[in-house]
């Protein structure tokens, strides 16, 4: 094979289309790669469940980088999970609901939060995991991989702010406008894609990485070669090597047809 030893990708926005569903260009190229010899890795802020479940479909053998580098689960089926400080969750918590934002938890494959929402419901993990609803400061909480926070775009920024200066050893992101993604301190996607890259033995260089959005920043930089796909954020697009003409799964078949024909 000559080119890449790895491919990594986002989900939501970069090879999921608006219909969260990658198209079937996307899967053969990526189907393709594999044959070629290079290594897929799934990198998302989703749970570990709903990659699983999606790259069952796909038919794919792939590591899984799941809660923006805080589980990482191997080829093998090795994994490593760093998780946020139970009372250090607490006082996210409390801070949301003190502001009232919505914000949820996870405990294994089950999602924790204490309402319903339209949201939540349309969300892809919601699908996958099971989901308990009760306040979230009564319950016998667990050291958990991320915190996840719904608010108005025009107050994330904000958001961010407030709980950098609360811990500053939390690691604070954006998944997308109206979302924000807390994980423990050091931890991202290029967190995870490292550990993936020491157990394959495959240098940076060798690696190719599709992103969308804000989350997939340290990733794209890491990589040896990152890519934007065409309608990712302008943070992103500015660190990128590549900025492809094609949206979402487009974009990242586009990429893929080019070094893997």
């Amino acid at each position: 094979m000559v080119g890449y030893r790895l491919v990594a990708t986002d989900l939501d926005g970069t090879l999921l289309g608006v219909d969260k569903r990658p198209t079937k260009g996307v899967v053969d190229a990526l189907r393709r790669a594999s044959e070629q010899g290079a290594h897929i890795a799934i990198a998302s802020g989703r749970m570990t469940c709903t990659q699983r479940d999606l790259i069952k479909e796909m038919g794919l053998d792939c590591s899984i980088i799941s809660y923006n580098g805080s589980v990482v689960v191997q080829e093998d089926g090795s994994s490593v999970e760093t998780d946020i400080d139970v009372d250090i969750m607490r006082d996210v918590i409390g801070y949301c609901y003190d502001h009232g934002r919505y914000v949820q938890t996870y405990y294994g494959d089950t999602i924790l939060t204490d309402r319903d929402s339209p949201m939540l419901r349309s969300d892809m993990d919601s699908r996958s995991a099971e989901i308990r609803f009760g306040d979230l400061l009564k319950m016998d909480l667990s050291p958990a991989p991320k915190i996840v926070i719904i608010a108005d775009p025009s107050e994330t920024s904000g958001i961010i702010d407030d709980i950098s200066a609360m811990h500053p050893s939390l690691s604070v992101t954006q998944s997308s406008a109206y979302v924000i993604e807390v994980m423990p301190k050091g931890v991202d996607k290029s967190h995870g894609l490292r550990m993936v890259c020491e157990h394959l033995g495959i240098d940076r260089e060798d690696v190719i990485a599709f992103g969308d959005n804000k989350n997939d920043i340290a990733m794209i930089e890491w990589a040896g070669t990152g890519v934007a796909v065409a309608n990712a954020v302008d943070e992103l697009k500015d660190v990128a090597d590549i900025v492809s003409k094609g949206e979402m799964s487009d974009g990242v078949q586009e990429i893929l047809d080019k070094y893997f024909s």
